[in-house]
């Protein structure tokens, strides 16, 4: 056992109303530290409500009481050390503070619910000092690791965040870019910008550092038991974001390899799908209020028109509706920004034509499915998906003349 106060290994855990798991995380990971190296333990606690910043320092309080009424006992080969924030700002900003309010030459992070065991701690120290300039990842997807306690939702949910960090932003060399659990040199992640908010710091900086090697390590990831989980959909939403931002990133650093080019293209087209499907969202909203107005005792009372027949009415709304879908679509989706009337003319007119195709294969897949039993409902769900679709790569291509995969 070392003696010195020389710290190897800063674990760094951040807590938002923790109670009951705290203190009993704590003792697990004291337990099962090896007696080779000095460890700090650094609760980085947010301000939390329920008092668990209070609890880890009457915790310390405690032990340091106790080491001192013990006179010649044998010197602790773990610390624990608590950092008060005030406000919840956020995972990443928490780990980070609990970075600079540590010493130690590796840091680990992990998370306060026990979805990480403080059982596979000592193997990821084990391989830090025998891969000291390598960043150490705590695994659910390579052989061995699994996740235990997951809805098929949230398994879901997990493994698409996962692939479209792994193909889109070009990290595939690692199983589980989205993990919580890894342990990498103090200065890799001081010297990195931290750029994006929400719960995913490993992805950042296996972005920003796609030369540094890595290393797998399987466990098993329970979902918590007590307290309540982060997950909702601002979270959901901040991962979207930071996954534009190191996308953006990508774009501005420089040098890029064909691989990094096929995958830009694939977030680039992938952003293209979105941006249509939501102009196609906000058709279908301007043609219902179009044909709802026209159709209604609503005209009459605001003297827009009179004696609309609902036909009628909703012949309009989806002219009105097609016109403004080609107009947004041909701003933002594709962001071409010419108007000249010419060109706009025949724009307008392909983009009708290619409506007309994508709604006659929408036709068709409903009709080929409902005759085959599928429920209607789901025939209309996927008859729409695929031929809208179909009509996004035949306007990018033949309307506004862009290469299908850019």
């Amino acid at each position: 056992m070392s003696n010195s106060n020389i710290v190897t290994f800063s674990i760094i855990i951040p807590t938002y109303n923790e109670s009951e798991n705290i203190l009993r995380l704590i003792s697990e990971i004291e337990k099962n530290l090896p007696t080779s190296d000095f460890t700090e333990i650094v609760i980085v606690d947010d301000d939390s409500p329920d008092g668990t910043g209070k609890l880890v320092e009457n915790y310390i309080n405690q032990q340091n009481n106790k080491n001192q009424k013990e006179v010649g006992a044998k010197t602790a080969n773990c610390k624990v050390k608590i950092v008060h924030r005030t406000g919840k700002t956020g995972l990443i900003p928490a780990i980070m503070d609990g970075v600079k309010q540590s010493s130690g030459r590796t840091v680990i992070v992990m998370d306060a619910d026990f979805s990480h065991p403080p059982e596979v701690i000592p193997k990821m120290m084990l391989e830090s000092k025998m891969n000291p300039n390598s960043i150490i990842i705590g695994s659910r997807y390579v052989e061995g690791g699994k996740v235990v306690g997951w809805p098929k939702k949230r398994k879901l949910l997990s493994s698409g965040a996962s692939f479209l960090a792994r193909v889109g932003l070009n990290v595939r060399r690692v199983k589980d870019p989205m993990s919580g659990l890894f342990a990498l040199p103090r200065e890799l992640i001081e010297n990195i910008s931290i750029d994006t908010k929400g719960y995913k710091i490993l992805l950042e900086i296996l972005v920003k550092n796609k030369e540094i090697p890595t290393k797998e390590i399987p466990f098993t990831f329970i979902d918590r038991r007590s307290g309540k989980s982060k997950m909702d959909n601002g979270v959901i939403l901040n991962y979207a974001k930071a996954i534009w931002q190191l996308y953006r990133h990508g774009q501005k650093s420089g040098h890029v390899t064909i691989d990094e080019k096929v995958n830009k293209g694939s977030v680039l087209f992938l952003s293209k799908v979105g941006r249509y499907y939501t102009v196609g969202i906000s058709g279908l909203i301007i043609n219902y209020l179009v044909s709802f107005l026209l159709a209604n005792d609503v005209a009459n009372s605001i003297r827009l028109l009179s004696n609309v027949w609902y036909l009628e009415a909703s012949i309009i709304g989806a002219a009105i509706s097609l016109t403004s879908n080609f107009f947004f679509n041909k701003y933002w989706t594709f962001e071409d920004r010419r108007f000249d009337l010419g060109s706009t003319a025949k724009q307008y007119a392909s983009f009708i034509g290619m409506s007309a195709i994508g709604l006659i294969i929408q036709i068709a897949i409903l009709y080929f499915m409902v005759e085959n039993f599928v429920p209607y409902r789901i025939s209309l769900i996927v008859a729409i998906t695929v031929a809208t679709t179909i009509n996004f790569i035949l306007i990018k291509k033949f309307t506004f003349k862009e290469k299908v995969w850019a």
